[in-house]
């Protein structure tokens, strides 16, 4: 193996590995927006968790009868221990929510500041990783057009090889002889990229469930719930300008793809993306 290949093997596993590192700020990004999401919902008045409570406070409530085999009564043992875990729980997972791995809980209401933080702190990781991303895919670029002297079967080898290394990343990918076009669909291509709004769709939820129960807030600390409001605000601007910075970079990738593409082949047309295997 002569240094081109050496060299370009190095560049596809670079790229490579900076597509890796911004898959992977994704899924810790969707797993933080399933924690949020599931501590906002137990903490809704119209929850589950919170009706059954209300329901089983009632010992003549057919659920109560259905749960312990027949109708009780108040002082009855297993209603009173029935209620007792129901009530528990409640307050276990509704009122507090617990940190996977780090085995710590915060108190719901503390999660607009927790949330928003953590949403910032992986946005602007991911911001990070998609620039090295960016940058990796140009120099590998340059470096196989360089080993390749102008020869476009060569580059356009390199291009499929690091073309079949990703996965969120949808670039065009065709075998004109049987006349296969892989489906890179406008919504196969978008729906990646939604990933980056999930922290806005997630904390707008929390924030506007923290103003609307301002109230509840208001008969605890009237003081704690204005500072909430104020930081929730200012967290949730910053969400939406990081969101939309790592979207914008992320439709970069694809033109930087879609512009190599037209180098290699800039004389012919797209074949239809329904052709063909998929």
């Amino acid at each position: 193996m002569n240094n081109d290949s050496l060299d370009l093997q190095d560049f596809l596993d670079a790229t490579s590995d900076s597509s890796k590192r911004s898959r992977t700020i994704m899924i810790v990004l969707v797993v933080a927006c399933v924690l949020a999401l599931v501590g906002f919902l137990n903490s809704l008045r119209t929850g589950w968790m919170l009706q059954r409570l209300q329901i089983i406070s009632h010992s003549e409530n057919p659920y109560v009868a259905k749960k312990l085999g027949t109708l009780v009564g108040l002082d009855d043992e297993r209603y009173k221990n029935f209620h007792s875990a129901v009530a528990r729980g409640y307050v276990e997972n509704a009122l507090t929510v617990r940190v996977p791995f780090f085995g710590v809980a915060f108190d719901i209401n503390d999660l607009g500041l927790l949330g928003g933080f953590g949403f910032i702190t992986v946005l602007t990781l991911l911001r990070f990783s998609i620039r090295t991303e960016i940058v990796s895919l140009r120099l590998a670029f340059k470096a196989a057009t360089r080993a390749a002297k102008g020869d476009p079967e060569q580059i356009e080898t390199f291009y499929d090889l690091l073309a079949m290394r990703q996965v969120l990343t949808l670039p065009h990918m065709e075998d004109e002889n049987i006349k296969w076009v892989a489906n890179r669909s406008w919504l196969l291509r978008f729906i990646p990229k939604l990933i980056c709004f999930l922290p806005v769709v997630v904390y707008s939820l929390v924030a506007g469930h923290d103003y609307m129960t301002q109230d509840v807030g208001d008969a605890i600390s009237p003081t704690h719930t204005r500072i909430l409001l104020i930081y929730t605000g200012i967290f949730w601007l910053i969400i939406l300008a990081l969101s939309v910075w790592c979207f914008l970079k992320l439709i970069k990738i694809d033109s930087i793809w879609e512009e190599y593409w037209t180098i290699i082949h800039p004389n012919k047309a797209v074949l239809p993306r329904n052709v063909g295997m998929k």
